[in-house]
Order: structure tokens, then C-alpha cells, then sequence
């Protein structure tokens, strides 16, 4: 495992991430709540980009990971704000979006955001309500 570089935001948080090179459109990895940029998900599709010579991009929301911030401070807002400097900052041209369970969400809200940005989605298990039917209904 190699050592991350790092994005400072204008928010001031500093965002942990691994950029590999390669042809587009960029394959961006968004993980889900109380995940990081080095789970099983994320290294196999970066594996997968690199071995296609394919732009990829995976990175850790503030709070998560090797980011800075404590994730008891953070909010969906806080994330996807993480999203939007992240993939503004590191990537250029058309994306191919992946999201992870609440990635899932930060891949729509971003999509909604900047649709001239998307060549693709997919989302795992998209958790876009999760707030509603499982953090509240608790």
C-alpha cells in the first residue's frame, strides 16, 4: 500500500486519495458510511482501471480514513462537498461514477449537481434514503 496524497479544500478539510493515471473516462470509487478508500471494492476496481490503462480515482471523505476531521462532526452535506472538491480538483473531463452504499448517494447528488460531468453511474446498494428509513426510524 502506498502512501496517499492529499487535497486541501476550501472548507479547510484535507482529503486522502490515490490517483492512477490513464485514458478516460476517469472511474471514480465513492465508499459508503464509516468506510474508507482501501476496502476490497475499491482496490479490485482500482486494479481492474489500471490493468485497462483507465484513469481512476478513489479518495476518503472527511472523517473517514486517513482524511482529516473526526467523522462525529461530519454530515451528508460535509461529504458531498468532500465529493464535489475532490472530483472538481482531481479529475478532468467525463466520469464514470461509483458509489458504495451511501457513495451511492454522493454519486447521485454529485450527478444531479454536474450532469455535464457524467459518461456513467453505478451504484452498489445505494443507501439514498438511509437517513430516513433507518438512522430517524430508530
Amino acid at each position: 500500500m502506498s502512501d496517499p496524497q492529499y487535497l486541501d479544500t476550501a472548507q479547510g478539510r484535507r482529503l486522502a486519495y490515490h490517483r492512477t493515471e490513464g485514458q478516460g473516462p476517469c472511474v471514480v470509487f465513492l465508499g459508503g458510511l464509516k468506510s474508507d478508500m482501501e476496502g476490497t471494492k475499491a482496490i479490485h476496481l482500482e486494479a481492474w482501471c489500471r490493468a485497462r490503462g483507465q484513469a481512476f480515482l478513489r479518495f476518503d471523505y472527511s472523517g473517514h480514513g486517513q482524511s482529516s476531521g473526526a467523522f462525529e462532526d461530519g454530515c451528508i452535506g460535509d461529504w458531498a462537498e468532500d465529493t464535489a472538491a475532490a472530483l472538481d480538483a482531481l479529475t478532468d473531463g467525463k466520469l464514470i461514477v461509483v458509489g458504495s452504499s451511501m457513495g451511492g448517494w454522493q454519486s447521485l447528488l454529485y450527478a444531479r449537481a454536474h450532469p455535464d460531468r457524467m459518461a456513467g453511474m453505478l451504484t452498489n446498494a445505494a443507501a439514498h434514503a438511509y437517513t430516513e428509513d433507518g438512522y430517524w426510524a430508530n
